[in-house]
Order: C-alpha cells, then structure tokens, then sequence
C-alpha cells in the first residue's frame, strides 16, 4: 500500500497521464501514479489543478480531502468493470440491503466490545440489536436507533482506557467528552485523520470489486460515499484502538494554529494505523488490510449469490492477531 499524504502549503499537479507533481516552497517532487493506492490531502492549504482528479480518476485513485472537520473523497465509480455488479447493487432490496448494513454495524459493536475485553475492562450492557422485519422504514429507525443507543454506552468505557494524565490533559485542556467527529480535540482529529484513511483504503477496494461507493444502504446519498461510510463501520474499532495506543505511547498530539493535527502527527496517526491493519490474524494469515478489499469482493459476489452472509464481515479482536515484520512504507508525507 502506498498512501500520499500532502499536507500545508503545496500545489498539486500532473505531468503527462502518469505521474503527479508535488511542488512546495522547498521542492518539487514527482510520484508515478502506478506506485500510489490513493492521495489523501489534509488541511486547506494544497491548490490542486483540474486535471489532478480526470487523472486520478482513469488510474481508480481517490483522492480525499480533510478539511475543517469534513472529510470529501472524489472519484469515479464508473471507470470499473463487472457491470452487473452494480445492477444488482441499485437493484436490491431495501430490506436485504439494510440487512447488510446491520451485519457491517453489529461487527462495528463487537470489535469495540473485544477491545475493552483486551485491556480486561467489562463491556457495559447494550441492548439487543433489532430484528428483521419486512417494514424497510422501521427497520431503519430500529438499526440507527440501536446503533447510536450500543455506541454511546461503548465509548463511555472506551474513553476510560486512555490513561490518567492524557485523559485529564484532554479534557481541561481541550473540554474532550468522547467521540465527536468534529470537536476540535487532538484524540478525535487523530481518529478522524485515520477514518479518512480507512475512507480511502475502502473506495478503492469497493472499486476494485466492480461496486458504487455513491449507492449506499443505509448511509443516504447526500453523503458523497455513502457505501463507503457503510462498509467501513466494521473496520472502525482497528482505529479506535490504534487512536488510543498512540495516545497512551506517545502523548497528546499538538495542533496547529488552524486547529489541525502538526504535520508530524499526522504522519505518526497514519504509521500507527499502518501498524495495526498490517497485523496478521494467527490462524487466516490474513491482515486487515487484506479484509478491506476480500470483504469487498465477497460483497459484490454475495450480490449474485456466490457469497455467505456470515463472509461478509471482519470482526475486530486484537487476541487473534500478530506483529510482523515489514520493509514496506505505508506512506509518503509531502509537504
């Protein structure tokens, strides 16, 4: 995996069809396009050309953006193969497609579950998650409902595995009070910076499968990606625990006068996600990173019936993996 990072001041452009030209105040570098899985861009400070996203678009590239709290990820879903993919995709039932985001939520829950069970802290008790039911509307007011209900309680007790002094930092200093996507704290600008990531890693993969990242099931189309925002929810726990581990190692992180993670931080959030989705399950062999895009492609064939259900998610539980070695950079910060 290769993810450019461009961050303050910067202009993006291309050279050709091929390569991308990064140019900064100190110097101008050029990346082949063929060794990048995807361009993330953070702050408001990158002037990018118009030809950038044509170009990103012919190699399946996304390009994302994080800026003041939003997070916009540009590509084109119809540069894919396996048509029929997408027939089915806006074709299918709402009822059996919100059945599938259900199975990404309810593993979303239990990978936050297995990491208070890893640090031996007691998961709360959260309500059972709802049952099927042939009225599309309710069903999706039962699941938003549950799923809102199951992660407040969850994050109550998550925020308690941060230790002592960086909790108490964070909450005087920055008035933290959890997970809130857009509050100006260094914990949630460190979770957001590797949701983004996970964002991308996602697209890509949902591409790759032959699906639309623009059609989702249960997030609404006024999202730019909302399958994406679906698929991704099991994936979530990884960078939750990532956020804390870095946190607990390694201090707050410091922000800068726009109020966004200092470049060095971001580059530390995305090396130690990078570490955590590299880790390899003891019995599949097989690494987070690796699910991002199976899972994909077993969605697409669970659409035409050559998948299970049950394949359909990843369930995170760091018990059940470990560290390997690897040489590998995980990405490039420019800028």
């Amino acid at each position: 995996m290769r993810l450019l990072v461009i961050r303050s001041k910067a202009e993006l452009s291309v050279k050709g069809k091929s390569s991308l030209v990064i140019k900064s105040e100190k110097a101008e570098r050029e990346r082949g396009l063929r060794d990048v899985d995807a361009v993330l861009i953070i702050g408001g400070s990158v002037k990018i050309s118009s030809s950038v996203p044509p170009v990103l678009s012919l190699f399946n590239i996304p390009l994302s953006i994080v800026s003041r709290g939003n997070i916009t990820i540009m590509i084109n879903p119809i540069v894919t193969r396996y048509n029929n993919y997408r027939r089915l995709q806006y074709t299918l039932e709402k009822t059996k497609a919100l059945e599938i985001a259900l199975g990404y939520i309810k593993a979303k829950i239990n990978g936050m579950i297995n990491i208070l069970k890893y640090h031996r802290v007691e998961p709360p008790a959260i309500p059972e998650a709802p049952l099927m039911s042939n009225d599309p509307e309710k069903l999706e007011r039962d699941i938003r409902t549950w799923e809102s209900l199951a992660s407040n309680k969850l994050w109550d007790s998550l925020v308690k595995l941060i230790k002592n002094e960086q909790l108490a930092e964070l909450k005087t200093r920055y008035d933290f009070q959890g997970r809130k996507p857009r509050h100006a704290d260094p914990f949630n600008k460190t979770l957001s910076v590797m949701y983004s990531v996970l964002y991308t890693l996602a697209t890509k993969a949902l591409i790759a499968a032959g699906l639309d990242p623009t059609y989702g099931f249960l997030h609404k189309t006024s999202y730019s990606i909302p399958l994406t925002f679906d698929y991704t929810e099991m994936f979530k726990p990884i960078a939750i625990e990532a956020t804390i581990s870095m946190i607990n190692n390694n201090g707050i992180p410091e922000l800068d006068d726009d109020g966004d993670l200092k470049k060095e931080h971001v580059n530390e959030a995305i090396k130690t996600l990078y570490k955590y989705i590299t880790l390899k399950h003891k019995d599949t062999g097989k690494t987070p990173y690796q699910q991002i895009y199976l899972k994909a492609f077993c969605l697409a064939r669970y659409l035409e019936g050559r998948c299970r259900r049950e394949n359909l998610t990843l369930t995170w539980n760091r018990a059940l993996y470990r560290e390997q070695d690897s040489k590998e950079k995980p990405h490039e910060a420019l800028g």
